[in-house]
């Protein structure tokens, strides 16, 4: 009795999955643009842009204020040891 091997993806396997990954990574960047659109006509008719641009910006400087591991502020970042 034979036992079912799977083959090896060849190069033109490769390059259609990859082709694949580009269509759907354009397909999901075009879907974001939509979104953004949307989201900012809508701040536009609600005429709340101008407060939720103040909120944007005092969550960025609360984020500063952190002095996270890794951050642009603290780069190091300490490993605990292993026993």
């Amino acid at each position: 009795m034979k036992t079912k091997r799977t083959r090896k993806p060849t190069n033109k396997d490769l390059q259609l999955s990859i082709q694949e990954i580009q269509y759907r990574l354009l397909a999901t960047h075009s879907q974001l643009n939509t979104l953004t659109e949307v989201f900012s006509d809508f701040l536009d008719y609600t005429h709340k842009k101008a407060k939720f641009m103040e909120y944007l910006e005092a969550k960025v400087e609360k984020g500063k204020e952190k002095n996270v591991p890794g951050s642009v502020k603290n780069p190091t970042v300490l490993q605990e040891e292993l026993v």
